[in-house]
């Protein structure tokens, strides 16, 4: 079992590291197995946890991600309707794996 501190340096290095916006979010917000959630077992250390700094800043970087994300999408659509002749063209977004078991 990981002590405090073992898991938090994990969340830090996840933090500078990590540019994929999804990877980073279920590493440490997933119900059950995401980092943060080792970290806090009762509500009580839930809603303590969630007042810290090292949370706070884990939810700027993902939400910080997601609007990067965003904007890219954005620039991308912006593009694609700009080259395509056909004004009807639906464009999607999915994961690998989706497309995978598709």
């Amino acid at each position: 079992m990981d002590t405090r501190e073992q898991i938090e340096a994990e969340i830090r290095g996840l933090l500078s590291a990590e540019t994929r916006t999804t990877v980073l979010s279920n590493k440490l917000f997933q119900q059950g197995t995401g980092l943060f959630a080792r970290l806090a077992e009762t509500e009580e250390e839930r809603r303590a946890l969630v007042r810290t700094d090292l949370f706070r800043a884990a939810q700027r970087r993902v939400r910080d991600l997601q609007h990067r994300d965003a904007e890219a999408l954005r620039e991308t659509v912006r593009v694609l309707r700009g080259s395509l002749p056909d004004d009807g063209v639906q464009l999607g977004i999915g994961s690998a794996a989706a497309r995978v078991a598709s």
